[in-house]
């Protein structure tokens, strides 16, 4: 073999070598490349399929949360004016006979008026709490507590005097103002 021909022959390897390995790359690059994000180019955004169906749950999920915060905020808000219903008839009687001094069967009266609206405040109370366990959906306690507030002051205006009454009005309006 001539000098010449080796030199030609390694010539012609190293040229197939680096084509062996260009090519290689080249096949690299042209792989798939794994879900991601989407790729922006020039403004335009490119997504494969993987990545769109990704960002649709995730944004699903989103407005799910949304949903669900809303609506506990939605309940706690409702709670809480249940709450303030249930306290406010509770001390409702009290503030109603502020200044008024009851003759014995009057305050009998009084008692019994209130031990019978208390027992059921506490009944629709546990109604509520029931309905809220099962998720059924509950009626509004507050119209029920309004009308239960309602009865037992025109009950309890029943068992005063004449004079009593007047402070006892004087006493309902100034609670009316306050709620």
């Amino acid at each position: 073999m001539s000098k010449t021909y080796v030199n030609r022959l390694t010539t012609q390897l190293v040229v197939v070598g680096a084509l062996v390995v260009m090519s290689a790359g080249v096949a690299r690059a042209q792989k798939p490349r794994p879900a991601g994000p989407p790729v922006t180019t020039h403004g335009a955004t490119k997504a494969n399929d993987a990545a769109a169906k990704g960002q649709a749950n995730a944004e699903a999920k989103r407005t799910d949360a949304d949903a669900d915060k809303a609506a506990n905020a939605a309940d706690k808000k409702e709670d809480a004016s249940e709450r303030a219903a249930l306290k406010a008839a509770r001390n409702q009687p009290k503030e109603l006979l502020k200044g008024i001094k009851l003759s014995k069967t009057e305050e009998k009266s009084v008692d019994a008026i209130q031990k019978k609206y208390e027992d059921q405040l506490k009944d629709l109370d546990k109604q509520e709490d029931a309905a809220e366990k099962s998720g059924a959906p509950t009626t509004a306690i507050a119209t029920k507590i309004a009308a239960l507030r309602t009865q037992e002051q025109a009950d309890l205006r029943a068992v005063l005097s004449p004079s009593q009454v007047t402070q006892f009005d004087k006493n309902a309006s100034a609670l009316g103002a306050k709620h």
